[in-house]
């Protein structure tokens, strides 16, 4: 193979690889998907409040990217499964229910 290709190939595998790994800037979101008030009577430390039936439509306008690590919390876990389905659906990948 000429070098040219072969510098033009690396770097191609370079830029691929480099779109494919998790930002330094990705952000711990933890997310409180019940009710706001129940999140008013208490919640997670540094926890913004998306109710689970809204996640999907609500997430970005919170500045959520779909490379955060994303920690879902609702009180008996049900509420937070829910949130997770429909975000990893919409292709979030980082997501977690908290416990």
């Amino acid at each position: 193979m000429p070098r040219k290709k072969q510098l033009l190939t690396l770097s191609a595998a370079l830029l691929v690889g480099a779109l494919l790994m998790p930002s330094a800037n990705a952000a711990n979101v933890t997310i409180d998907v019940r009710t706001p008030e129940e999140f008013q009577i208490g919640h997670p430390d540094g926890a913004i409040n998306i109710p689970h039936n809204q996640i999907a439509s609500k997430i970005a306008s919170q500045g959520v990217s779909k490379s955060d690590t994303i920690k879902l919390y609702s009180r008996g876990g049900a509420r937070a499964d829910q949130a997770k389905a429909a975000l990893e659906a919409a292709g979030y990948t980082n997501v977690s229910v908290q416990r």
